[in-house]
């Protein structure tokens, strides 16, 4: 019969010095795994702040990137478009140059045909 017992019963025999020992042991296991989860919490929450400064340097990264992306893109755009300026300006010059000579060159026939009726005038 002693030996069925029951964990309560076996404390309560215990004597006292026995009990507090074991309640002193619980008391620390208690403390131990307090101490273990609180570690493993800041671990978790260093590879979370870990994690999230690599997610940002990351999302800042590719925005720098694309802003380059964009930059290079709008350079090209705008090279494309002086350039095209430039052709448009250079045929608009020839043109008024054709367009200048043809009007001396009339010009000049009007003045020599003013000076031929003139001169037949006389």
């Amino acid at each position: 019969m002693a030996d069925q017992r029951t964990g309560h019963q076996a404390a309560v025999d215990q004597r006292p010095e026995d009990r507090f020992k074991e309640l002193v042991a619980i008391r620390q296991r208690e403390q131990d795994v307090r101490a273990k989860i609180e570690a493993a919490r800041a671990q978790a929450q260093q590879r979370l702040d870990a994690v999230d400064a690599e997610i940002k340097r990351r999302r800042e990264q590719a925005m720098a990137q694309a802003k380059a992306e964009m930059d290079k893109a709008r350079a090209q755009a705008v090279a494309g478009a002086e350039s095209e300026a430039r052709a448009l300006l250079v045929r608009a010059d020839e043109e008024a140059k054709g367009i200048e000579a043809a009007v001396r060159e009339r010009q000049g026939a009007l003045l020599e045909q003013l000076k031929q009726d003139l001169l037949s005038r006389r």
